[in-house]
């Protein structure tokens, strides 16, 4: 959906488009809301740290609120959009000793990045590792057959006994800390007027997140616009702070999107 997206469709036809071809179900919540890639990072968190995320606890957004508009400024800077499922270790004392963050979110990926190769029904899988950097699996996703195939492999490995006895061999106590930090994209819909990216600013100070960079394109139509903030790397906690704030203001048409970027 995000690729047809990427090319100018709006979200309403792609998702007519995918349930039509077998890629989003009847009922589309689990695939647009994020759910399905909750689940699954659950499970890589599982086997990668040892420890268990309960699900209902991983901060999970979806692509709904997600327009045109957005694409046409990652494309301004290089990126694409993805929905993507992230396990990372917080720093502490080093990249891989901190605190354990699970999530899932829309990002905004550079085109060089790996995820920015996932096409279509494809999924692919970075995983970096202090040894190795960084290793890729991709492969289908999603759709009729894919999935049937995962479903007979995993029904034969059981019914002929070839299935790990224990499938999470490796067990941790590391914390969990989902409050997670990292530069971010923020689109901003409003109504034209003096003084709002003043009052953008004042609402970034009050939650001590530092603005990287502002990005708007020439404004068309003065009561209905929208430009971009990105922000230097900063908590989960504070940008959300800060698009509550200016959601409340009177030049907002609703509460600003919000997303990570993947810039690496």
């Amino acid at each position: 959906m995000l690729g047809k997206m990427d090319g100018g469709a709006e979200y309403s036809m792609v998702l007519k488009e995918a349930q039509e071809l077998g890629f989003a179900e009847a009922d589309p919540t689990a695939d647009v809301e994020g759910f399905d890639v909750r689940a699954k990072i659950a499970i890589l968190a599982k086997l990668a740290f040892g420890t268990t995320v309960p699900v209902e606890t991983i901060p999970c957004m979806g692509i709904t609120r997600l327009t045109t508009a957005d694409f046409d400024y990652a494309k301004l800077m290089g990126c694409t959009i993805k929905l993507v499922g992230t396990a990372t270790r917080l720093s502490k004392y080093s990249e891989h000793d901190g605190a354990l963050s699970v999530f899932v979110s829309p990002k905004v990926v550079s085109n060089s990045h790996l995820l920015a190769s996932a096409r279509g029904a494809g999924n692919a899988v970075a995983v970096r590792s202090a040894n190795m950097g960084i290793a890729s699996y991709t492969g289908p996703g999603a759709g009729r057959y894919p999935t049937a195939n995962s479903i007979v492999s995993d029904i034969c490995r059981i019914t002929s006994g070839t299935s790990p006895i224990d499938p999470f061999p490796l067990q941790s106590s590391i914390d969990l800390d989902h409050d997670f930090t990292s530069p971010f994209y923020i689109r901003i819909s409003f109504c034209d007027g003096l003084g709002i990216i003043r009052r953008v600013g004042d609402a970034a100070e009050r939650h001590g997140v530092s603005i990287n960079s502002v990005l708007q394109d020439p404004i068309k139509d003065r009561a209905f616009a929208n430009f971009v903030v990105t922000t230097e790397e900063c908590r989960l906690s504070q940008v959300v702070g800060m698009c509550r704030d200016l959601g409340n203001e009177d030049f907002a048409h609703d509460e600003p999107v919000c997303m990570p970027l993947l810039l690496e």
